[in-house]
């Protein structure tokens, strides 16, 4: 498997892992994509910036609160991997799953591959406010 191979697999791992999130099935995947330190960074639809891991942390958390499995059938679409050394990036469109707004969002992922593995380091996805607005509805009891 090249290196452009691999960065697209952990991708792809990662966007399962946000699956697994908005249909109920929990934060472990996500977890496990992500590197733990306080250099990561996020930045999601809502238009928020977190940084290190327990903030990263939290953001999908609140995501995770909101999973139910009738709010899956989230998609990618577009992956490119772009691999130098250690350091890899990836583009891609994340297509939100009905539940949460039915928007496509260009997505930015930066990856670090450390002890074999390649972990998230940053991801960030244009801000959308289908999205929030979907995210409102449901905390509402929508």
């Amino acid at each position: 498997m090249t290196n452009e191979e691999e960065v697209c697999a952990a991708a792809k791992r990662f966007y399962e892992g946000i699956e697994h999130l908005v249909s109920g099935r929990g934060l472990g995947l996500v977890e496990e994509c992500w590197d733990h330190s306080e250099r990561v960074t996020g930045g999601h639809p809502s238009g928020e910036w977190s940084q290190g891991w327990d903030e990263i942390r939290a953001t999908w958390e609140v995501f995770a609160g909101f999973g139910r499995h009738d709010r899956g059938g989230s998609q990618i679409r577009s992956l490119k991997a772009h691999v130098y050394g250690d350091f890899a990036y990836t583009t891609c469109l994340f297509m939100a799953s009905p539940g949460f707004g039915g928007e496509t969002l260009a997505c930015t992922n930066v990856f670090v591959k450390k002890n074999g593995a390649w972990k998230v380091v940053h991801h960030h996805a244009d801000k959308s406010p289908a999205m929030g607005a979907a995210l409102e509805k449901i905390a509402q009891g929508g």
